[in-house]
């Protein structure tokens, strides 16, 4: 989310309940599974319970389902798939300064534990995180992670977001277009605030263009744990032109390429954490899902740089406000 611009789903209550009474998620009766306090009685508060809404641990019953004593929920990673490395970086002149000037932070401001990658603002200040990934986007047919925003920890104007767009690590946006950053190229995997919603809202969007959506019952000061999926539709279904010859800067000013730049269409999903939300023809099949975000996005002489963020409100965020994500894998062509 570059600010110089700036699943049809049961009810949850109706789903817990009807998993509880299928017996699939009630806790069996033995020993591995003694009686336990839970740090959070809410789903979203339990790594295993996370796709779920209202409480688990436990339940409204007085029960703990028996995903509370899951570490995480399970992986399904597609063998034709590889991991991101996701190595932290602080590009500050094609993020942090852009976006917040030069009181942004990156050092200090994110952990690594395994496979996963956290935000935590230490201050008040901008916080941000690069991971150089070596892609070119046209080359990337799917790329899945598990995402959240720990629940309790960000403000209602929090603008957070996990996203990216395509650029060398020099140069000026404006000498060099076809090589940095514009807002056609951008993807905002998922970002608060900003974008369809408004305040204490999550959704997908591309900066400018596409069709955006709002993650319907999340919210930022409820937190969330997701997966996100997004794939590329090489048949071109979405009927996207073959290329483009101008991209946007700050303020929709036009820049103009100076060469056709390919464009690729892509969709973006997401569900509950632990595997990707669909492969193959079940990719296809959700392109038609009102749910499903979607656009064409400009492809850079440049590799696809992530970044996790938080620009606040007015440039001010929350002391402790918490975004991460993990298991990030990409599937190529």
């Amino acid at each position: 989310m570059f600010l110089p611009i700036g699943l049809l789903c049961l009810g949850s209550a109706y789903r817990a309940a009807a998993q509880a009474a299928l017996g699939r998620f009630l806790a069996p009766s033995n020993e591995s599974l003694a009686p336990k306090t839970f740090a959070r009685k809410e789903c979203s508060g339990n790594p295993g319970c996370a796709g779920l809404g209202g409480d688990c641990c436990p339940a409204s019953t007085g029960m703990a389902l028996a995903c509370c004593w899951d570490a995480q929920a399970p992986s399904a990673t597609p063998p034709d798939s590889r991991a991101l490395a996701m190595v932290p970086s602080c590009d500050h002149l094609n993020v942090g300064f852009p976006n917040c000037g030069d009181a942004v932070r990156c050092e200090g401001e994110y952990s690594e534990s395994g496979s996963t990658r956290t935000l935590r603002a230490t201050s008040d200040h901008c916080a941000y995180v690069t991971f150089k990934t070596g892609l070119s986007l046209d080359q990337v047919l799917q790329l899945d992670a598990d995402t959240f925003l720990t629940p309790g920890t960000c403000s209602r104007q929090d603008n957070l977001g996990f996203w990216f767009f395509q650029t060398v690590g020099t140069g000026v946006a404006e000498e060099e277009p076809t090589s940095h950053w514009d807002a056609l190229s951008e993807v905002d995997l998922f970002e608060t605030y900003i974008g369809p919603g408004g305040v204490n809202s999550i959704n997908t969007n591309f900066a400018a263009t596409g069709l955006h959506m709002q993650w319907k019952n999340f919210t930022i000061v409820g937190g969330m744990r997701q997966h996100i999926t997004m794939w590329q539709d090489v048949e071109n279904a979405a009927g996207c032109p073959a290329t483009r010859q101008a991209g946007m800067l700050t303020g929709l000013t036009t820049v103009e390429y100076g060469t056709p730049l390919p464009v690729v269409s892509v969709f973006v999903t997401h569900c509950a954490p632990g595997a990707p939300c669909c492969t193959g023809d079940a990719c296809k099949q959700l392109q038609s899902d009102p749910h499903t975000a979607r656009a064409c996005i400009t492809v850079k002489d440049a590799p696809v740089l992530l970044s996790l963020s938080n620009w606040g409100a007015g440039h001010r965020v929350t002391p402790g406000c918490e975004i991460g994500v993990s298991d990030v894998v990409v599937r190529t062509k």
